[in-house]
């Protein structure tokens, strides 16, 4: 496989893993029909089934460079959905989970990039270079949240500590032990928080190219990280950082130029 079609592999499991997501919610929450006296649990299944098909038709497009721009569209309108959906679904007062939100941004940014450029490498490279922007964006919005709300004793090891215990109790064996002894070691706990600070305030330089791989690598380290110690999987966000950092060193001009 070239790094192209892996780049573009990368992004396109973010993609899946996203929408994942939002079919969840679509699924076990269903769609507000209330309103209209309509039953939402038969519907929804149809609804579900419905908006996934569609995904997946674009998805496979865009796999295969096959009205790629067409396709792009459609996923970013079928993720406008999901959110939509989710802001209707959330509990009062606490707002969208906007865990998804960098695989569906990265690619509208790549859409409309490409549309200042009618033709040639400059379209795909601005293109490539606006969805990395993205990226970056995102990482950095993480990173300024955490410091926001809870200040640099979001590192704290006390504060990662506590997060690693609070889900070892949801946690099978031998995970479960595996949490509570990185818990118990202060050093490690520490090491864990500040080094998360520093990679995602360092994901700032995604917007440098030759420092997306490297960064990409410590992006992967971080959220295999996280999913092992506190059981939270990001992986759309994983693989986005990932794809676009493969394709950005391509220089593949895209088969559909038009």
């Amino acid at each position: 496989m070239t790094r192209d079609r892996a780049g573009r592999f990368g992004v396109g499991l973010g993609l899946l893993m996203a929408w994942a997501s939002f079919g969840k919610v679509l699924w076990v929450d269903g769609m507000p029909y209330a309103p209209y006296g309509l039953d939402a649990v038969p519907m929804n299944a149809a609804v579900v089934a419905g908006a996934t098909l569609v995904f997946l038709a674009a998805f496979v497009a865009f796999q295969r460079r096959r009205a790629e721009d067409v396709a792009s569209v459609v996923i970013v309108l079928l993720f406008a959905l999901g959110t939509q959906v989710m802001a209707w679904q959330a509990p009062p007062r606490m707002g969208v989970n906007g865990a998804t939100m960098l695989p569906g941004a990265a690619l509208l940014a790549w859409w409309l990039a490409r549309r200042t450029v009618r033709r040639g490498p400059e379209r795909e490279r601005r293109g490539i270079e606006a969805a990395c922007g993205i990226v970056a964006a995102c990482y950095t919005v993480a990173v300024v949240s955490k410091l926001y709300t809870s200040g640099p004793g979001w590192a704290s090891a006390g504060n990662i500590a506590m997060q690693i215990t609070t889900q070892a109790h949801f946690a099978p064996e031998p995970l479960h032990a595996a949490r509570l002894a990185a818990a118990a070691s202060p050093t490690l706990c520490a090491a864990l928080g500040i080094g998360t600070l520093l990679i995602e305030g360092g994901a700032l330089l995604f917007v440098v190219p030759a420092a997306r791989v490297p960064l990409s690598v410590l992006i992967v380290a971080i959220h295999l990280g996280i999913s092992l110690l506190m059981g939270l999987h990001h992986y759309d966000w994983m693989f986005t950082a990932v794809g676009w950092a493969l394709i950005s060193g391509t220089g593949r001009v895209s088969a559909n130029p038009a």
